[in-house]
């Protein structure tokens, strides 16, 4: 049962899926045994029949993910659900609602593959290992929760692919397109900063993971076509002075970033990278 809360029905899709307007007017689809039994449009949801909600990151699409939930057997939509509620708990998810669907219909096919024997290479998996540890840790922890709860033991890799789910969901509902952009595109920085330093850096380390959130902004802003403004020309001016190779560097970032998005970063952005860069190689005890 999901918490009591006014679900006004728009349409019934079936004795068990139901999409309806919530609180904040927003397209959601409910599922449970039985919920749409009876109902009409307009109507309240009994939400003790309810056992999950999904809010489509996309109102227009509310229909066909209505249709996309009514395929999936119940009991993976549930798990799916107590997965989600689990990655909120360990990283603290913006916007857990959206993940429904997207985690029940990658269980669903992850689930098949696996019942069939069927073995698929899972991309980034590396990079998630470096980059996303909050993320592939609730991974980790979902294939525990499938392998308890329905008893189906998914490959190990299938962690990082629930985690990169789990990073869409951090960053103003990103599609998983674009989360494998920002991987990507963070896996070429990284790999840029070590050809440039007098050693490797320590990717898991505190102030890799301060670089990383702050690069996963930008990525966020560089794709909705936003910039930062305002750095003081003097903070500019300081670093060209004083860690002018840094600054080199940043610019090298800068045009990666430019190829891999399509946008201009401003040299604003640019001289926050460089900032970024400073603390990360004076942490690690490195040189340019």
């Amino acid at each position: 049962m999901i918490p009591p809360q006014r679900l006004v029905v728009q349409r019934v899709h079936n004795n068990n899926v139901v999409l309806a307007l919530d609180e904040q007017g927003r397209s959601v689809v409910v599922t449970g045994p039985g919920v749409g039994f009876g109902m009409r449009r307009g109507v309240l949801v009994d939400t003790a029949r309810a056992e999950a909600v999904y809010v489509p990151a996309d109102a227009s699409r509310a229909t066909a993910a209505a249709g996309t939930l009514a395929e999936i057997p119940r009991e993976e939509v549930l798990a799916a659900r107590r997965i989600v509620e689990e990655a909120q708990a360990l990283t603290g998810l913006a916007r857990p609602e959206i993940l429904l669907l997207p985690v029940a219909d990658h269980l669903h096919h992850a689930i098949d593959r696996a019942r069939r024997g069927t073995v698929i290479d899972l991309p980034l998996v590396w990079e998630v290992r470096q980059l996303y540890p909050r993320e592939l840790a609730a991974g980790r922890r979902a294939l525990e929760m499938i392998r308890d709860g329905l008893g189906v033991q998914l490959p190990a890799d299938e962690a990082a692919a629930f985690a990169l789910h789990f990073v869409s969901a951090g960053f103003t509902g990103a599609v998983l397109d674009r989360t494998v952009t920002m991987t990507q595109s963070l896996t070429e920085i990284f790999d840029l900063l070590d050809g440039r330093l007098d050693g490797p850096l320590d990717r898991d380390g505190e102030a890799a993971a301060r670089f990383v959130t702050h690069l996963r902004y930008l990525f966020v802003r560089l794709a909705e076509g936003r910039r930062v403004h305002d750095v003081p020309p003097l903070m500019q001016g300081a670093l060209e002075t004083s860690v002018p190779a840094t600054m080199a560097l940043a610019r090298e970032v800068a045009a990666l970033l430019q190829d891999t998005w399509g946008h201009d970063v401003s040299e604003d952005e640019t001289t926050y990278i460089a900032l970024h860069i400073h603390r990360l190689v004076a942490d690690a005890g490195l040189t340019l």
